[in-house]
């Protein structure tokens, strides 16, 4: 077990543990979350992370049966008397929301990843190595093309939306029938925020954090700075978990169906502070990338010549939090979990940044090791990938993933990474 940055752990175990074997130690760690890898478990918690010796209560392990239609580019006839009926266990989710890497493909029908990915259809089922998996939505991919399910394996208007969890066991029976997957939503879109309008592209309605997601392969999203999207909330007297706009580059106009307080938190903008208004235009954000807005829930009464943006009139219940805010470009980190671990670097930011990662340019060669076998990650991870980049993990990274991680940033320090903006230079520190 080795610390996964200051509130979180990364334990790793043999490679011949089982899938069953992996999810029995998942149940015994108490924490916020545990994410399953391929022969690992990340376990995200508040302060100490741990294996305890009593058992969480879990859901049980399900069978499904699944029928296949073997009519895939790469199927090979030597593989048809083996398909009717092989059993299947889910190891671990990952790469996209609910996608089931499974355990029990044979090994001598094992086929190498192909070198380039290309779009797959909903309902593909492939292999890569001795591994299957089942494509739920559409998606670019690599892993061999087999056959084709119409089971429904995936979709955001149910509760849980994916089929398959982790640890199930999965029946393949072979069909000579077409396959027609039916219509699924891969995520369903934020709730509006009630008499609210927004009008931009690089703005996002956000909340806090839900782990609950983890389970089903979703990452636990959120605002890229908690502690901002909290302090906008609180200044128009809004709940912590209120939904808040997110904007990133230029901010949108948001037009109100009637006067409410507003706030504006993170880098600067045309708007700032907290003010009442019917309309906002936030404009071209500077001194970083990302800010905040929050309009109230609750309408104010408003006085006679009031309604000024800019105008101060904090709600007399809002609570603001202070925090310290130092230099964004120093970046406090700790080494691993992976090694080896990096204590110091310096970056360039590069203009490949979004909520799922940033994309950054060491001013030192690294050298990347071979794909690793996947496992958790969480907002803060930083992997270091083949050609040398890191990629620092927002908050909607994939929840696992194959590339070495030699460093994480802290809890605390999450928040400059919203900030970075493209030809930076950042200095990644313990």
């Amino acid at each position: 077990m080795r610390p996964a940055g200051d509130r979180g752990a990364f334990i790793e175990f043999d490679a011949d543990i089982t899938a069953r074997e992996l999810h029995a130690r998942a149940s015994e760690v108490q924490a916020l979350a545990c994410i399953v890898g391929h022969r690992s478990l990340y376990a995200i918690g508040v302060g100490q992370t741990f294996l305890s010796g009593s058992r969480k209560v879990i859901r049980e392990s399900q069978t499904h049966t699944i029928e296949v239609n073997f009519n895939g580019p790469e199927m090979r006839d030597e593989f048809r008397p083996f398909v009717d009926g092989l059993r299947l266990t889910a190891r671990y989710l990952g790469f996209r929301a609910g996608y089931a890497y499974l355990d029990g493909w044979p090994k001598e029908f094992s086929l190498p990843r192909r070198p380039t990915s290309r779009p797959v259809k909903q309902g593909s089922f492939a292999i890569a190595g001795n591994m299957a998996g089942f494509y739920n939505i559409d998606s670019p991919g690599g892993w061999n093309i087999l056959g084709t399910t119409d089971t429904l394996l995936w979709d955001a208007r149910r509760d849980p939306p994916n089929l398959i969890e982790a640890g199930d066991e999965i029946v393949i029976v072979a069909s000579s029938r077409e396959m027609h997957p039916p219509e699924n939503i891969e995520e369903l879109p934020p709730a509006p925020i009630d008499g609210v309008e927004i009008d931009g592209r690089f703005a996002s309605i956000v909340s806090l954090p839900d782990y609950s997601r983890i389970a089903s392969g979703r990452s636990p999203g959120g605002a890229f700075d908690e502690a901002m999207a909290i302090a906008a909330n609180r200044a128009v007297g809004n709940r912590d978990d209120a939904p808040v706009i997110e904007c990133a580059m230029l901010g949108p106009k948001v037009r109100l169906r009637e006067k409410r307080v507003c706030a504006w938190f993170g880098a600067e903008s045309d708007v700032s502070g907290v003010f009442e208004a019917t309309e906002v235009n936030v404009g071209r954000i500077r001194n970083g990338l990302r800010g905040w807005l929050s309009i109230s829930s609750v309408i104010p009464s408003v006085s006679e010549g009031s309604g000024r943006v800019g105008e101060s009139v904090p709600p007399a219940t809002a609570q603001i939090p202070r925090y310290a805010r130092d230099d964004r470009r120093v970046i406090r980190i700790v080494p691993g979990p992976h090694e080896p671990s990096i204590e110091r670097i310096e970056c360039e930011v590069t203009n490949q940044l979004n909520r799922v990662g940033i994309r950054l340019r060491p001013l030192q060669p690294l050298t990347a090791p071979a794909d690793l076998p996947s496992c958790g990650m969480q907002f803060g991870t930083i992997q270091l990938h083949p050609d040398g980049s890191l990629v620092a993990m927002g908050p909607d990274h994939p929840i696992t993933g194959g590339y070495l991680q030699p460093m994480t940033v802290r809890w605390d320090e999450r928040w400059k990474l919203a900030q970075l903006t493209p030809g930076e230079r950042v200095l990644f520190s313990v």
